[in-house]
């Protein structure tokens, strides 16, 4: 079973670039890739910065027969410090395919997150408090763009892949280690680059 390891999470997005060529289409991968680092490594105010995302971003996420509808950038920004806040945003892709258009993004992908066993993530689990585990389930989503920026995200959860495996314990990682562990990862990804490409939708 392969456990979940954050330096593994721009491997998708890694493998796309690696094959587009149109310039629009790698701007938008760019684009993806840094905010998934920003993300996990919980600078989430740098994703929503005007080089980044509209103005008014729409989030429809689909979990376990539950959506959470974030209409507007004061939603977003509340969704995504109360992620922060609690800790609970070292999670990403075990295996990830990511495909672009002029549409935006498009992921299918595995999705895992270590967690202890008296994490919220396992409530109702016939899990030990002490453990440590990887909860997982596959999900697709899209990543509509606009003039190079991000419109929204759109992710529909396959309910019935839900999975929970115990894990060793060194495993786990915390925010501030998730955070170090990226830092490489993302000087790959810088902002320059990103407002670069934003001289691609004038043109």
């Amino acid at each position: 079973m392969k456990v979940f390891d954050v330096r593994g999470i721009t491997e998708g997005v890694d493998a796309a670039l690696a094959v587009a060529g149109d310039p629009r289409h790698r701007h938008m991968l760019k684009n993806y890739r840094r905010h998934a680092l920003l993300e996990v490594s919980g600078h989430w105010e740098d994703i929503l910065v005007p080089a980044m995302t509209v103005a008014h971003p729409l989030y429809r996420l689909t979990e376990r027969g539950r959506t959470l509808v974030c209409d507007g950038m004061e939603e977003v920004r509340a969704f995504y410090k109360e992620i922060v806040e609690s800790g609970s945003n070292v999670f990403g892709a075990l295996e990830e395919k990511v495909a672009v258009s002029d549409y935006g993004i498009f992921i299918e992908a595995v999705f895992a997150q270590i967690v202890r066993g008296t994490d919220a993530a396992l409530a109702g689990e016939d899990v030990d408090p002490d453990g440590t585990y990887q909860v997982s389930h596959r999900f697709a989503a899209t990543w509509p763009y606009r003039d190079g920026l991000l419109v929204g995200e759109f992710i529909y959860d396959d309910t019935g892949s839900w999975r929970v495996d115990e894990v060793d314990p060194s495993a786990l990682m915390s925010p501030a280690d998730a955070r170090e562990a990226l830092a490489p990862f993302l000087e790959q990804s810088p902002l320059s680059e990103i407002e670069d490409g934003l001289r691609l939708f004038k043109e």
